[in-house]
């Protein structure tokens, strides 16, 4: 695999006249933890994807909340998160650009610096899908990418409009009951992490911090 210089793999040496299935995995990861990397293995075998791209976010325009780790951060966990996997990698695309961080704009930047001819994929949750409609330019989304809906083994009241629901691919996962808003918590409290992220990235947020200080 090799790197355009700023952190987006470009997948160079994959077998000529195969495109390359690329999956995006976009978020906050505030941090990143057990349950993304295990729905991201999930969708990649099960969608039969060549690669998985982890995306943090700088500025979601959904979420509504400060994050508790900066963007160097988080990108630092991510990066020890997906070491030594060969089909993950990490890109800051979206924490080099400025304001707020747009799907569409992403994935077609990402169009233009990834293997030509490469298909994408963009990994969403159920939580996700509801608010896509919201999103900018959700249609055209659909038109540069195949959404994949992480869906978990449980049920929804909540409708999804038909032209959405018609256009993605749901995947099921497992029910993880983890979740970075919990991790955030105990790490306040000076509760353990372990088991809930890799080791790595508990060690790195020992290191990094310090209540009471800006993280």
């Amino acid at each position: 695999m090799e790197n355009n210089g700023d952190g987006t793999p470009t997948y160079a040496n994959h077998t000529l006249g195969t495109p390359q299935r690329i999956g995006l995995f976009g978020g906050t990861f505030d941090p990143v933890h057990h349950g993304h990397l295990i729905i991201a293995q999930t969708v990649l075998e099960r969608a039969r994807l060549d690669r998985m791209v982890f995306i943090p976010s700088a500025c979601p325009p959904h979420k509504g909340q400060e994050v508790m780790f900066d963007a160097p951060a988080r990108r630092t966990f991510l990066t020890l998160a997906v070491c030594g996997h060969p089909r993950f990698s990490v890109s800051d695309i979206e924490l080099q650009r400025r304001g707020i961080s747009y799907t569409i704009d992403t994935i077609r930047e990402l169009k233009l610096r990834l293997l030509s001819g490469a298909e994408l994929f963009f990994l969403v949750g159920m939580d996700n899908l509801y608010e896509m409609e919201t999103w900018k330019n959700p249609r055209e989304i659909l038109e540069e990418c195949t959404v994949l809906v992480a869906e978990r083994a449980c049920t929804d009241d909540r409708e999804i409009p038909g032209w959405l629901a018609e256009r993605v691919e749901r995947i099921t996962t497992p029910v993880i009951d983890i979740s970075s808003s919990d991790i955030r918590m105990r790490i306040r409290e000076g509760k353990s992490i372990r088991y809930l992220v890799p080791e790595a990235v508990a060690e790195e947020i020992t290191r990094i911090y310090h209540p009471g200080a800006p993280s």
